[in-house]
């Protein structure tokens, strides 16, 4: 009995000495109060988790109820995911995402790293580029004047995880219509089918891989308004033709980097019509003769072109390209054309650079017509990339950490051939171009540059230099 009271004295003396506490410690009690909050905030959380939880559930089932209504309501309707038929990550948006991650320029680039595929979504792309000139020539008869020269629409397409869809529509100079001056044209379209990384298909109207800057044209990635000379009177950029072929890469080390593609196509060069007329001469050079011949007309034979790049290192590109063809309708005069081209990149300095030469069969009716063996052009171009902090630190809402400047010079070099009387002709162009630019953001450039015609000036004796502005932007 004596036990039991002295039990019922102990909790007694508890009680006393933790209300001691608690009467003596005020800190203790604060903590207490603080423990009784964060017991109730956390059964807040578990109770709004809870009601999260059952809310996705709830809004799993009525799409896994839709997605049954619409498999009964459409026939053939394939019974499988749709992630099995779709890539997770776009096929063309990775493209565009490794050249980003790796800080390389568009020289590095190609027709499906295009900067504004970043921003669109899994399956198809819409997108483009449009550009806007300002022209003064000094020259009476040169360019005066404002000009919209290009608007390409873009349609991409991750049809599968094997399957990808490109192509790019070109309006050009305001289109045909009320008598403009212009074309609407398919500038490209491809299917290609992904085998394995070393070799993949692709059929369609492919933009022809002789040289780089045929690839990498769009006016929002280069650095001056109008194209190097080799490219409009050799290689006639946009070069597109209908055929089909094969294209991969190698990875001979850890560093470096082949590239390849290779096409059988109809041929895009028609120099002389079957009545003796020649599209190549002295005032166009090859540009005369870009059509391509049609699957059902004359000159059957197949044309060639292929281009291989090696990379050694990131930052540095050589590449080799060569097409070769028929270029008349009676199937016996071959045109062929190599070229070359580098890119180099360091920090801020980018060197780049394409070269290309004509070898021109001609029989007695090529020759009776005018057509000259050869032509040939090349250009080298330098860029430097700069911003000066005093402008972010007086402008920053117009000069950001994506804006840039870009001081560009440019060495070109061109000579197109003629026969006269049998006797050849050779006209020479030489042209400097200076300029400098201004990019908001990568994708929207304002160009500022001074042509300087140095052989044609003091050929023909007259000024031809021109002022040029222009604007391009990706959309």
């Amino acid at each position: 009995m004596r036990y039991i009271r002295y039990l019922m004295v102990v909790p007694l003396i508890v009680t006393l000495c933790i209300a001691t506490v608690r009467a003596e410690s005020p800190e203790t009690e604060a903590l207490h109060d603080k423990v009784d909050k964060l017991e109730r905030e956390l059964a807040e959380l578990k109770d709004l988790l809870r009601q999260q939880v059952e809310k996705d559930a709830q809004e799993e089932r009525e799409i896994a109820e839709l997605r049954e209504e619409v498999q009964r309501g459409v026939p053939g309707y394939p019974e499988i995911p749709y992630a099995e038929t779709a890539p997770e990550e776009p096929y063309f948006a990775a493209k565009a995402a490794e050249l980003e991650k790796k800080k390389l320029g568009p020289a590095f680039g190609g027709p499906y790293t295009k900067p504004f595929l970043r921003r669109f979504g899994r399956n198809t792309y819409l997108g483009g580029y449009m550009d806007f000139e300002f022209w003064q020539s000094e020259d009476d008869d040169g360019k005066h004047g404002f000009d919209q020269h290009r608007f390409i629409p873009f349609i991409y397409s991750d049809i599968s995880d094997r399957v990808k869809l490109a192509a790019e529509i070109e309006f050009e100079h305001g289109g045909v219509e009320g008598g403009r001056e212009g074309e609407v044209i398919l500038e490209f379209a491809t299917i290609d089918f992904l085998i394995t990384e070393w070799i993949n298909y692709r059929g369609g109207f492919i933009l022809s891989p002789l040289g780089k800057f045929n690839l990498v044209h769009d006016s929002p990635l280069q650095d001056l308004t109008d194209r190097p000379l080799v490219n409009q009177f050799i290689i006639p950029t946009t070069l597109t033709d209908a055929g089909m072929g094969f294209f991969g890469s190698f990875y001979p080390t850890e560093l470096s980097k082949i590239d390849y593609e290779m096409y059988a196509t109809n041929g895009v060069f028609r120099g002389l019509e079957e009545d003796g007329t020649a599209n190549f001469g002295l005032g166009s050079g090859l540009r005369g003769g870009r059509d391509i011949f049609e699957f059902d007309g004359a000159n059957q034979s197949p044309a060639f072109v292929g281009r291989v790049a090696y990379s050694p290192f990131i930052g540095l590109e050589f590449g080799g390209s060569v097409l070769t063809q028929r270029y008349d309708e009676g199937n016996e005069n071959q045109l062929t054309i190599p070229a070359f081209d580098f890119a180099y990149q360091r920090g801020a300095f980018e060197l780049v650079g394409e070269g290309a030469y004509a070898f021109i069969e001609t029989n007695s009716d090529a020759e009776a017509a005018g057509i000259a063996d050869s032509m040939w052009g090349y250009y080298v171009e330098g860029r430097y990339h700069f911003m000066p902090p005093a402008l972010r630190t007086m402008a920053p809402k117009f000069f950001t950490e994506n804006s840039t400047f870009t001081g560009v010079v440019r060495w070109d070099q061109v000579q197109t051939s003629a026969l006269d009387a049998g006797e050849r002709i050779n006209h020479l162009r030489t042209r400097i171009t200076p300029g400098i630019n201004y990019r908001y953001t990568e994708d929207t450039v304002f160009k500022f540059d001074y042509q300087i015609n140095i052989e044609q000036k003091d050929l023909d004796d007259i000024a031809n230099n021109n002022f040029v502005f222009s604007v391009a932007t990706y959309f």
